[in-house]
């Protein structure tokens, strides 16, 4: 099946143009881009998947988010393992500082358990930040240099952040239950900004399939599917619970999402809509009044292909596969 052509075009369709105070990184929790989350989610049941989609949010007239990022994973006979690459960028608007990163990460080293197995992951994320483009095509006209540059200094490149990250995931037929850590080593360009920093974050990530039964049999007209992500950093705290209904055709949830650093507490739901590997999620909602100190708006819209693996016999194609 050739979707190469379907992915770029979808990409390019969902590609458009997140802050909070004086970060340097934009800390927004992408719905359906699960090996940013976790690592050792790539080729996990040795599936074929790209997943892309576009996440903006506003907080109030200063502070806008937005975030497109783009994953694609998949299993490796030969290096035993699930091999991932990401690529995203995000606006940190109240800055006028536009990031670029570029990752990937390797899961293996499977260790079996009595009731699933732990798979480990290693890899790493690069970051350059650099003024938004707009800006610093105007800066290029302003003639008059007595004319103070438009937003953080004169230097186009800002600063790099070189991301490792390690983390590991508990699997079974029903349950993944993970964790992952990020050393975020920043280094300065620009003479305006502060000497190089070291800082830790982690991602909790539990996810739980709850399949219909009836009768002792079980039937798949729908799947819930409960998720839960917890992202701590010194530059920021959220929290999202989802509850996903999976159908053969269509998707539907609701979630609740706190953002613990700006005291937004969002409640949202999910609406999709799937052919053959193709899904189409659109997530939305908005911060709850009385609890929230704005009333902020979250929306992302996702593309996510899985393609599970093929194994047929030359002499006998109908055979199933054997364990």
């Amino acid at each position: 099946m050739r979707i190469s052509p379907k992915i770029l075009f979808c990409s390019i369709l969902l590609f458009l143009g997140l802050q909070s105070r004086a970060q340097n990184e934009t800390y927004l929790l992408p719905f359906d881009s699960r090996v940013d989350i976790n690592p050792a989610l790539a080729g996990l049941d040795k599936n074929n998947s790209y997943h892309t989609g576009n996440q903006y949010s506003f907080v109030n007239s200063e502070q806008t988010y937005n975030l497109f990022y783009a994953t694609w994973d998949s299993y490796s006979e030969k290096l035993k393992g699930g091999v991932a690459l990401s690529f995203s960028q995000g606006m940190i608007s109240e800055q006028d500082i536009s990031t670029s990163s570029f990752g990937f990460s390797y899961s293996g080293f499977p260790i079996k358990t009595k009731n699933g197995k732990i798979l480990l992951s290693v890899g790493t994320d690069m970051v350059a930040a650099t003024k938004q483009w707009t800006v610093a095509f105007l800066d290029k006209v302003i003639t008059d240099e007595n004319d103070v540059p438009i937003g953080p200094g004169e230097s186009f490149l800002r600063y790099f952040i070189l991301k490792p990250k390690f983390g590991f995931l508990w699997v079974n037929n029903t349950l993944q239950i993970g964790l992952t850590s990020t050393v975020s080593h920043t280094r300065n360009v620009s003479y305006s900004l502060i000497e190089p920093t070291t800082n830790l974050g982690y991602t909790l990530y539990i996810s739980k399939k709850i399949d219909k039964r009836i009768r002792d049999l079980y039937s798949r007209p729908f799947q819930l599917s409960p998720e839960l992500v917890v992202f701590y950093h010194e530059e920021a705290f959220v929290s999202r619970l989802r509850l996903l209904s999976e159908h053969t055709d269509k998707t539907w949830g609701f979630f609740i999402q706190n953002d613990f650093t700006n005291n937004i507490h969002t409640l949202g739901g999910t609406i999709g809509y799937q052919r053959n590997y193709m899904r189409f999620n659109l997530n939305a909602g908005m911060g709850i009044p009385g609890i929230s100190d704005y009333n902020a708006f979250l929306c992302e819209l996702s593309l996510n292909i899985v393609v599970p693996p093929f194994s047929n016999s030359k002499n006998n194609p109908w055979a199933p596969k054997k364990n």
